[in-house]
């Protein structure tokens, strides 16, 4: 059993895993003129992140909140990717992937907030998001 709240989601490993693949991403263009671009993109990447790790150590009606602020980070990284592919800095199946890997943070996302709309008390072990 973790010890962390949010460590019980299969959303923050998810988030986890998007954030380290743009990490990823940003140190390959290190050095390079692009170098600012990638490392906002990654910052946003990693707030996604570190708002669902905040907002799980809160209150039902806080952790929902926070989780608004997430999908408002994973539209920017959205225009991020968009303007990768427009710039030629990512091909065309990197854009598409990581573009797949948004809409399936959004959809978890949407998906937790309801499941904490409807729940009472919030029930940590439950969630499976």
């Amino acid at each position: 059993m973790p010890f962390f709240k949010f460590e019980n989601l299969r959303l923050y490993y998810k988030a986890l895993d998007f954030s380290d693949s743009i990490l990823a991403l940003a140190s390959n263009h290190s050095g390079s003129s692009d170098a600012h671009f990638f490392n906002r993109f990654s910052d946003e990447a990693l707030n996604i992140v570190m708002t669902i790790a905040d907002g799980g150590a809160e209150g039902k009606n806080e952790f929902i909140s926070q989780l608004q602020h997430t999908k408002s980070s994973i539209r920017r990284c959205v225009v991020f990717n968009t303007l990768a592919g427009k710039r030629m800095l990512v091909d065309p199946e990197q854009e598409n992937d990581i573009r797949n890997e948004l809409m399936e943070l959004t959809k978890m996302v949407g998906a937790l907030i309801t499941s904490l709309m409807r729940q009472e008390p919030m029930q940590e072990e439950n969630l499976d998001f």
